[in-house]
């Protein structure tokens, strides 16, 4: 019987109605993207073993897909086609291993495709999603500040610690902006592109994401002059500048909130902050604290806040939580009381402090602290005015998990990609993961962003808010060699954390929050791989722009290519013993090592890799 839609059964059969796990969201960029060169992309997420895909028009034509990202369990299917101007209707279609027929429509996988079975998308209403150019694959440096260099010592807080003493919450090491300048050609000579910056406006804490004043940059880290000169210096080794920022929160010395100590509730700036009852207090039951691990301290530093801010601590021997406040502050902290942005006004004054630094100083964009705690719509103004202020400047995301909702071109470019982080030290740290289990989740996190997000996602292994990764790896320099170099050859832009390179270790904070070792022996082998690798990703664009396929896994091995523009290299990782031979079924005529153990050689249908150490990796040119 003829049917009256020409895409009703597109293998002129019935398709098979078994439920495959086949997943395609439009309202995600991951699936249904447009490109900035006006094409667009669609991207399919299927379970492993279907063999071939199509996307098909309502006028019964279809474009084949191409399986770009492969798993043990999930496969990514992908094709790319001009954009039009009229609106066009479309399904899916799939052939199983066994070679049955799969219709994928908007209900799930049917039988056929019928009069209201398919996606309609309007290329009208789509719009781009351009990330800075610079950020695509760039090779990003974590700084703490006050612990990296001591520039200019006659800077420093009264009662500094001595550079290198175990590292404290409370106490500050003089670490400063004049320091950082002072290393950039350390920084340069490792092959970095990005410097960020964990937050330098004006705070009494190590950490300043507390902060007094966001218009001033700490006077301990050399002031606005200081910033300005790290900048020039950066900038003219081809370096930029991210700074941190939380707008979630401030110091109660901050002018707003230090307004409301003072005035209660007649003060103007009342509904820049939650107050569920007059005046802010703290309340502080002491003998609840009895297991935490500094409590004087934590006192002490309360009774000090007390001084500076007015905000008055009282001592109960009542129940509840051990240290309450009347006034929402972030995970109940009460030197960090929390900003109300849905408030027009806080809403106005943040925009221009986030739009000053672009204007004023050129910095070259911002990382965002706990972004999932801040009313959602403003991220939306804080784009549009940063961007506006500079089209080229980057937002990075501090998200841990699934960070889509932002990732969809209203917001951020990029997300800190803390499922890189738990994904490797589960593999190379910890050994807690298979390498099916790794390469499967690998493949899944790849599948969850558009592919210019994963360009410029900031893969972590260590940070200020987790313990380093020497530390999560025993103190086995090789494993967090291996993880290192796996981390500057996939895709995305690596994020070492300021020491890994020259083996720090230290576990939860503050001892990851150690300072710089200048003058002490460093680990040379891991150093020596960061910048070898890092300097390799300026040398072969493939691995810093190119597409990640994996070709091959083993108990303890696996192997990728990276792909960009004719150039295509295979890596190889093993975290396991010595492996005398592997038979890789990628083709090349000349295979070539190009850095790390490994002898290639072509075969049949594949690349013979010989001699592959342990606990190494190796990058052969195809």
């Amino acid at each position: 019987m003829t049917s009256y839609f020409p895409d009703a059964r597109f293998f002129d059969e019935d398709g098979h109605l078994f439920p495959y796990d086949i997943r395609y969201d439009p309202g995600n960029r991951a699936h249904l993207n447009l490109l900035a060169d006006g094409r667009i992309q669609f991207r399919v997420v299927a379970e492993a073993g279907l063999t071939a895909g199509y996307l098909v028009a309502a006028d019964g034509s279809g474009r084949q897909m191409r399986n770009v990202v492969s798993g043990p369990r999930f496969d990514v299917w992908e094709v790319i086609v001009d954009r039009t101007e009229r609106p066009f209707s479309y399904s899916f279609a799939f052939r199983s291993s066994d070679g049955a027929a799969v219709y994928s429509v908007p209900a799930g996988v049917s039988n056929a495709v019928e009069r209201l079975d398919r996606w309609t998308v309007d290329p009208g209403d789509l719009c781009p999603f351009e990330i800075p150019g610079w950020m695509r694959g760039a090779v990003i440096y974590q700084i703490f500040p006050e612990r990296f260099h001591n520039g200019d010592p006659s800077r420093d807080p009264e009662g500094v610690d001595p550079w290198g003493a175990p590292p404290h919450w409370l106490r500050h090491q003089g670490g400063d902006l004049i320091g950082i300048a002072d290393k950039a050609d350390y920084l340069a000579d490792l092959g970095v592109d990005v410097v960020y910056l964990n937050p330098v406006f004006a705070s009494p804490s190590t950490h300043k994401y507390d902060a007094v004043d966001f218009h001033r940059v700490d006077d301990h880290f050399g002031g606005n002059k200081a910033l300005r000169h790290l900048i020039d210096k950066l900038h003219n080794r081809n370096i930029k500048l991210i700074l941190d920022a939380s707008f979630n929160h401030c110091h109660p010395t901050f002018f707003a909130f230090a307004d409301v100590v003072a005035n209660g509730p007649e003060s103007p700036y009342r509904d820049w902050f939650a107050i569920r009852r007059y005046p802010p207090k703290i309340k502080v039951r002491p003998h609840l604290m009895s297991n935490w691990s500094n409590p004087d301290d934590y006192l002490g530093h309360l009774l000090r806040l007390q001084d500076e801010a007015g905000v008055p601590v009282e001592e109960s021997d009542d129940d509840g939580p051990p240290v309450e406040t009347n006034y929402e502050c972030w995970y109940g902290v009460p030197s960090m009381p929390r900003l109300n942005l849905a408030n027009p006004e806080t809403r106005r004054y943040f925009l221009d402090v986030a739009t000053h630094w672009i204007t004023e100083f050129g910095i070259d964009g911002y990382r965002m602290d706990v972004v999932r705690y801040v009313d959602d719509d403003f991220w939306v103004d804080f784009r549009s005015a940063v961007k506006s202020a500079d089209p080229d400047a980057c937002l990075l995301a501090e998200i841990m998990g699934d960070a889509s909702p932002w990732l969809q071109g209203d917001r951020f470019d990029a997300t800190m990609n803390y499922t890189f982080r738990e994904l490797c030290l589960d593999y190379f740290a910890t050994g807690t993961s298979s390498t099916d289990e790794f390469v499967d989740g690998f493949t899944r996190m790849l599948a969850m962003y558009a592919p210019q997000v994963t360009e410029v996602n900031q893969n972590l292994l260590s940070s200020h808010d987790t313990e380093r990764l020497l530390h999560m790896a025993g103190n086995d320099d090789m494993k967090a060699r291996l993880a290192t170099a796996f981390q500057l050859l996939a895709p995305g832009a690596p994020g070492l954390y300021y020491g890994d390179e020259v083996g720090m270790t230290g576990g939860e904070e503050p001892a990851s929050r150690g300072s710089f070792p200048w003058h002490d022996q460093w680990n040379r082998n891991l150093l020596d791989t960061v910048t070898a690798l890092t300097w390799m990703r300026r040398r072969h664009p493939a691995l810093r722009y190119g597409d990640m396929q994996f070709v091959w896994r083993s108990t303890d091995a696996f192997a990728f290519t990276r792909s960009f523009r004719g150039e295509r290299l295979l890596v190889i990782v093993n975290r396991g013993g010595a492996l005398r031979a592997i038979d890789v079924p990628v083709r090349s005529g000349r295979p070539e090592t190009l850095w790390g153990p490994g002898q290639a050689r072509p075969g049949l249908g594949a690349v013979i890799v010989t001699e592959i150490g342990p606990l190494t990796a190796s990058i052969i040119k195809l």
